[in-house]
């Protein structure tokens, strides 16, 4: 009955949090929270993975007496675990919705989820944890039980929407005319956006949502967390070690593209335990792998580039070495990237291929060039920084019209 207790009084506890969490605008994955009957949320740490509970939490739909929320940290502190759930859940909420903030604090917290999942099939979990490492790794465990939500940044359109209460139409870079669609996409953001440099300049700070109210150079305490807490729960690896992530990072924040052997000398770490390094930081959401474009099995087998999942990650790293002209390009690929899961780059010629595409990523200025290495019949694109939108067979795109294409 101690349980009972301790459920009753989280409820109220967790409600006054809750609420103070809900913003107004809703992330474009909120529908998909009602995929499964157990959802687990993970992403980069800010990307608002509690604001997107808190929301669902006090959705219109939902009734008072059929939602329960916890904290993962205040039931590990009363000295329980999920197991310990399972025989009290029955008295309180059974067959509504069960939601768990940081659950990843629990040890064990897949195993027994999944074990409470079964006994209760009428409720539905709804989980979230800063460690998308943990979370990640739970998903062998809950294979075929559980919906796993990757929390991105904000795309443009959501930073729009949550910033500035504006919504501008879709840019499809595979409609039949892609050119017409552009330039309807140009007029429509020209009448609703006042400064478009200005907006661009603030989603580039600010597409992690915390961000819009904090400073950017708070990333540097995230990826702290990031390396000591939740790669450091996660693994074997020592304090030394761990102490070679800082270093790691910054190399990557230097250049896309490096090789394995030169970073195991540059950061002094075996080449085996590079590769682990890096995998841990894809894991926890900070950095994304590009694999070059090729026909066979050779594709795998070529070092990829690493860029990050959100470009201010980068820029904060570099403003740290002091190294802000090379951020200006860097930047630019994390940011035409950022959304995009089935991209290659291309050894010669244009920067990528997405789908029946290539695309060539620079400043304004950047010339067609690139493309006279290009034999493929297939739909070109200049990714700028610039406004216009010009060019017929080659189509020159400012980003702020390329990425609404991302909902």
């Amino acid at each position: 009955m101690e349980t009972i207790s301790f459920l009753k009084e989280e409820k109220f506890l967790m409600e006054e949090t809750l609420r103070r969490m809900v913003k107004e605008e809703k992330r474009g994955c909120f529908q998909e929270l009602d995929k499964s009957k157990l959802v687990v949320i993970y992403g980069l740490r800010g990307t608002g993975k509690t604001t997107l509970l808190a929301q669902k939490y006090f959705d219109d739909g939902m009734e008072k007496n059929k939602r329960l929320a916890i904290h993962g940290e205040h039931l590990s502190i009363a000295g329980y675990k999920i197991k310990d759930l399972i025989g009290s859940l029955k008295y309180v909420n059974s067959d509504g919705y069960l939601f768990i903030d940081e659950i990843t604090k629990l040890d064990n917290w897949a195993e027994e989820l999944k074990v409470l999942s079964d006994i209760y099939p009428n409720l539905r979990i709804i989980v979230t944890g800063s460690s998308a490492v943990d979370l990640q790794n739970a998903r062998r465990t809950l294979a075929r039980r559980a919906f796993f939500i990757n929390l991105k940044p904000l795309t443009f359109n959501e930073f729009l929407k949550i910033k500035y209460k504006k919504s501008i139409p879709q840019f499809d870079p595979f409609s039949k005319d892609p050119l017409t669609n552009a330039l309807k996409v140009e007029l429509d953001a020209r009448e609703k956006l006042e400064d478009i440099e200005k907006v661009m300049n603030e989603y580039k700070r600010m597409n992690l949502p915390y961000l819009i109210d904090n400073s950017p150079s708070t990333l540097l305490d995230v990826l702290e967390r990031i390396i000591y807490e939740d790669i450091g729960k996660s693994s074997s690896f020592s304090e030394e070690i761990l102490d070679k992530f800082k270093p790691l990072l910054r190399l990557l924040a230097l250049s896309e593209k490096t090789s394995y052997d030169n970073l195991s000398r540059d950061i002094g770490v075996g080449k085996g335990t590079v590769i682990k390094m890096l995998d841990l930081l894809i894991k926890a959401n900070v950095i994304k792998t590009i694999y070059p474009y090729a026909i066979g099995k050779g594709t795998i087998r070529k070092e990829p580039k690493y860029l990050f999942t959100s470009p201010t990650i980068r820029e904060v790293l570099l403003s740290f070495l002091g190294e802000k002209e090379r951020m200006i390009g860097l930047t630019r690929e994390d940011l035409f990237a950022m959304h995009i899961d089935e991209l290659f780059y291309l050894k010669t010629g244009p920067d990528y291929i997405w789908k029946d595409a290539l695309f060539e990523i620079g400043g304004r200025g950047k010339t067609s060039e690139q493309f006279g290495f290009v034999e493929e019949k297939k739909r070109k694109y200049i990714i700028h920084d610039g406004l216009e939108v010009t060019g017929n067979e080659i189509i020159k795109l400012p980003f702020y019209i390329f990425l609404t294409y991302f909902k």
